[in-house]
């Protein structure tokens, strides 16, 4: 795996994991407009950092159909806001994302730890590295 893949992985894993805080929130979403925008959101970033990667990689992660499903589901969010299917977009963080998150980890695994080695090589604390690397995705830089 190349430092380059283990970032795609990293982000992508961020992404999931913000989408999986947010799938508890289902009841809320229906009298709290906020949580259902942070959910449509979210799976709009799902879907930027999926999108970088190799399409092996992603199939690994979606399955066959599971990335061209995604496509569709941010393509209504950014075109089509009132056309989105509140059901369908819960079903995604809470069914979807979740098988995801599942296949993901063997890799996120190996990318943290070969972000790790990388990192003591230089001589980079992980802090500095989350910054640079995912600090635009990286819900601990809103802090």
């Amino acid at each position: 795996m190349s430092p380059e893949d283990a970032e795609a992985i990293l982000a992508l894993q961020a992404e999931v994991d913000v989408a999986l805080q947010l799938a508890d929130e289902e009841a809320s979403s229906r009298q709290d407009w906020r949580i259902r925008y942070a959910a449509e959101r979210v799976l709009e970033s799902v879907f930027q950092a999926a999108q970088a990667m190799p399409e092996a990689r992603r199939e690994r992660y979606f399955g066959g159909d599971g990335f061209q499903a995604l496509r569709g589901m941010r393509n209504r969010l950014a075109h089509n806001y009132l056309a989105v299917d509140g059901d369908i977009l819960w079903e995604s963080l809470s069914v979807d994302l979740p098988r995801v998150h599942d296949r993901l980890q063997k890799d996120a695994a190996a990318a943290s730890a070969l972000i790790k080695e990388l990192m003591a090589r230089q001589d980079v604390d992980s802090e500095s590295w989350r910054r640079t690397h995912l600090g635009r995705i990286d819900p601990q830089n809103d802090q």
